[in-house]
């Protein structure tokens, strides 16, 4: 029996879209499982005078074929779905089948990377903001994998939730945990009192190691590390260097941006890396 009951994939026609479809199947294909496959297209947003049937068809009718694609591929894999077509503003038209279909996880492919390519006012990051479901962004080219599962730790409550959610993913698919803390003080409070760093240090292990202690009860591997410097740098590079296959994050912690999308680092390390990462909502 699966992590996730019924999951959302939704889907556009780029390439990147695609590639997040034939690698949700590793976890559509659990036993128990069910996919609903979404996609939007745009309305039209002229002269409601000039709106003519000729016109709807045109703009709907690339997604009429890519749910048709997606049928066929399904079939093949004989995978039992629901597919959606809908029209409006993608992410609340996502957002509204989350809640209608029971969804307990969407998932997403990632278009573009680097600083100019941030998720922030994206249809990516306006889903995480709103679902209420875990949301698993897979970049393009890169592969779904839950045996190595980096989970970044703030003491957040966030993060904490990213943590149990890692521990049963870890348990199900018989994978190990890494936790990873990253101490950002100014260089300036450092250099005032130097005894800092080794208090948050103190802290951050004392805390980690009842993470740990937790994941062992449970009969899962784990790790904890704890590093100083730029958060969304260090978890990059330490997914890098572990060669993790998912980092499973919190959707803000202490440097949220209230209410909104998510917190800085975590848009960071999904705008900027090429590893999938699971956002953790509920």
């Amino acid at each position: 029996m699966g992590i996730y009951k019924k999951i959302m994939v939704a889907i556009d026609n780029s390439e990147e879209s695609w590639h997040a479809l034939k690698e949700a199947l590793t976890i559509i294909k659990n036993k128990d499982t069910w996919a609903v496959i979404v996609t939007v297209a745009p309305q039209y947003t002229g002269d409601l005078g000039l709106i003519l049937n000729d016109i709807h068809e045109k703009m709907i009718k690339p997604y009429q074929k890519l749910m048709e694609k997606a049928k066929d591929f399904l079939e093949k894999e004989r995978v039992l779905s629901k597919f959606i077509l809908e029209e409006g503003e993608a992410y609340e038209k996502i957002v509204d089948l989350i809640y209608a279909e029971n969804c307990d996880l969407v998932i997403m492919g990632k278009t573009g990377s680097g600083l100019k390519r941030l998720l922030l006012g994206s249809t990516a990051a306006r889903v995480i903001g709103y679902s209420p479901a875990d949301v698993l962004i897979i970049p393009f080219e890169s592969t779904v994998n839950w045996k190595k599962i980096l989970v970044p730790m703030d003491q957040s409550y966030y993060a904490e939730k990213a943590f149990f959610k890692a521990l049963e993913l870890a348990k199900f698919y018989k994978g190990e945990l890494y936790l990873l803390s990253v101490i950002d003080l100014p260089v300036e409070a450092i250099a005032e009192s130097p005894q800092l760093y080794e208090r948050a240090s103190e802290k951050f292990q004392k805390y980690l190691k009842e993470m740990v202690d937790n994941a062992t009860s449970e009969g899962v591997k784990c790790e904890a590390y704890v590093e100083e410097g730029d958060p969304a740098e260090k978890i990059l590079t330490f997914s890098e260097d572990k060669e993790v296959g998912i980092i499973a994050m919190g959707s803000y912690g202490k440097t949220g941006l209230r209410r909104l999308l998510m917190g800085s680092v975590t848009e960071k390390v999904i705008s900027l890396g090429n590893k999938p990462v699971l956002v953790v909502k509920n």
